[in-house]
């Protein structure tokens, strides 16, 4: 584990994130809150992505919610046939810029998912890894039930670690899915990688 992880989360807990947030992300935000409007239905919130293959199962297993998946790549959300359910949505949006919206206007989501982020393997790069970029503070006010997925002991041992570090309740825990909710997924099965779950919820 990173030897400057605590550091840097608690500055990151204790400081507000000023960065400008792009107009795409603005976008994109406003065409959330029009299709929860329209849904009427709660949020679940499926951060990083990609094709969107997780956001459609997730869409067709819960049907009793908006399942609207993010991803910054318009390419990758583009690869796979749009979906055809009424509670799904993909939106090309920055997951950081957009959480930071989220918090700031107060808009929840029940669950939140964050299945196989880049796990910027280098040291240098803590800063870019989920619990160690500035957006970690708006990430755990949006949602209070949050679960992420990782073949990368260190990655979710840092996650749980930050967690902690944050007062929030947190369950660490190997699995193995009864199906694969990415590629990703499918793939670390296949080469019988170790699969971590990450998994906190806060009291109501």
């Amino acid at each position: 584990m990173h030897e400057n992880l605590e550091a840097i989360v608690t500055k990151h807990l204790c400081t507000t994130d000023r960065t400008p947030i792009p107009d795409f992300v603005h976008d994109s935000f406003e065409l959330m809150r029009k299709t929860l409007s329209l849904t009427g239905l709660p949020l679940w919130l499926d951060s990083f992505c990609g094709t969107g293959i997780s956001t459609r199962k997730l869409a067709e297993q819960n049907p009793n919610f908006c399942v609207i998946g993010v991803d910054q790549s318009e390419q990758r959300l583009k690869a796979e046939p749009p979906a055809e359910l009424t509670n799904c949505l993909l939106v090309r949006s920055d997951c950081d810029a957009l959480w930071r919206l989220m918090a700031e206007h107060k808009i929840q989501a029940q669950r939140h998912t964050l299945f196989y982020p880049n796990p910027w393997p280098k040291a240098s790069q803590l800063k870019r890894r989920v619990h160690g970029h500035a957006s970690f503070k708006a990430l755990l006010e949006i949602s209070p039930n949050l679960e992420l997925r990782t073949n990368w002991d260190i990655y979710a041992r840092e996650f749980t670690q930050a967690l902690t570090i944050a007062s929030r309740p947190t369950e660490l825990t190997s699995f193995v899915p009864k199906e694969p909710i990415t590629r990703f997924e499918a793939k670390y099965i296949a080469s019988q990688h170790r699969l971590w779950r990450v998994c906190s919820t806060t009291s109501p």
